[in-house]
């Protein structure tokens, strides 16, 4: 297994996964914009020349924001969510990242439990938030206490 950074050639195997995971998935054009942007916090995780993983976000130092994550269903619970996220953070701090917001569909017990593991906190949450299917939004922050009161 190999983490790297995003590449324009990744984009169909993460649209794939978009297609698979997310009832609001991305489209192929949106993720190579990402991708190709200034300040991407992009990064994937391939096994065998295929991407089996991935995490998609943006910085604008000193903030990072956190929009996608998700692994292959073939591929879960062998903790290649929490190394390629570690990855991420640990490879974007280079560009100034000191803190990093996320938000996650209430339900998605899986995702908070990542997050949680990886050290991010709730801050706070947004009512109703996602409409299909109808959740609220809890809003996580990881670093940069100087933003909790």
């Amino acid at each position: 297994m190999d983490f790297r950074r995003a590449r324009p050639e990744d984009a169909r195997g993460i649209e794939a996964i978009e297609l698979s995971v997310f009832p609001d998935p991305w489209g192929y054009r949106d993720i190579v914009d990402l991708i190709s942007t200034e300040g991407a916090m992009c990064f994937s995780a391939v096994d065998n020349g295929k991407v089996v993983a991935y995490v998609l976000g943006r910085i604008i130092p000193p903030e990072g924001e956190i929009y996608r994550v998700a692994v292959l269903t073939e591929y879960r619970r062998r903790g290649i969510a929490y190394r390629l996220l570690d990855y991420a953070m640990k490879t974007s701090r280079g560009a100034g990242l000191e803190c990093t917001f996320l938000e996650v569909r209430s339900k998605n017990t899986a995702a908070i439990s990542l997050y949680t593991a990886y050290g991010f906190s709730e801050v706070a949450r947004r009512r109703d938030y996602y409409r299909d299917p109808k959740d609220d939004a809890i809003v996580m922050l990881r670093g940069f206490s100087a933003y909790i009161d």
